[in-house]
């Protein structure tokens, strides 16, 4: 049966040589060709920003301990990474003691295209170097556990996260690609 509103869309098919079918146009025509294969779409711009915002170095980290906070901000020399949704990394912590940090790195919003975004999140994670003065079982258990609720404001590729663990409130500043 033959549809007449379906007639100028086969002629048009017909026209640039492409085999019509029951929707108007052979699909598996229309797909563009490189070297007789499929070629791959071009990534979404929107896609492609996401997925390199996901991309950061951290470069410097400033914590104080809730409990202690006349102590004011201790420098704690961070040294990591984010990317796809895992972190990593190292840093001296308030006691003087090395500590490693992984995890998962979750975003509640997506930060928004331009040159000034903000975002928020949260880690969940493990890290090493601490003892029971940070934690009543820290001295016996060598890797503890951790939640922290963490939010960003990036200018470009320069960026701040304010991080709040517990009894730890953290600034961070990050390089992200």
């Amino acid at each position: 049966m033959a549809l007449p509103f379906l007639a100028p869309s086969i002629a048009a098919a017909g026209q640039r040589g492409v085999e019509p079918t029951h929707g108007g146009v052979n699909e598996a025509a229309a797909v563009p060709q490189v070297a007789g294969r499929p070629a791959r779409a071009p990534r979404d711009t929107a896609e492609a920003k996401t997925a390199a915002k996901r991309t950061r170095f951290y470069v410097g980290m400033w914590s104080t301990h809730l409990r202690d906070i006349d102590h004011g901000l201790s420098a704690n020399s961070l040294f990591g990474f984010a990317y796809r949704g895992f972190f990593g990394g190292t840093f001296i912590n308030s006691f003087g003691d090395r500590s490693v940090t992984a995890g998962l790195q979750r975003s509640f919003s997506e930060p928004a295209s331009g040159a000034l975004t903000t975002a928020f999140g949260y880690r969940l994670g493990v890290v090493t170097g601490y003892d029971e003065r940070f934690f009543g079982i820290g001295d016996k258990l060598p890797v503890l556990p951790f939640v922290q609720l963490v939010g960003s404001v990036d200018w470009r590729s320069i960026g701040v996260e304010i991080g709040y663990a517990g009894i730890v409130a953290s600034i961070m500043t990050s390089w992200r690609f």
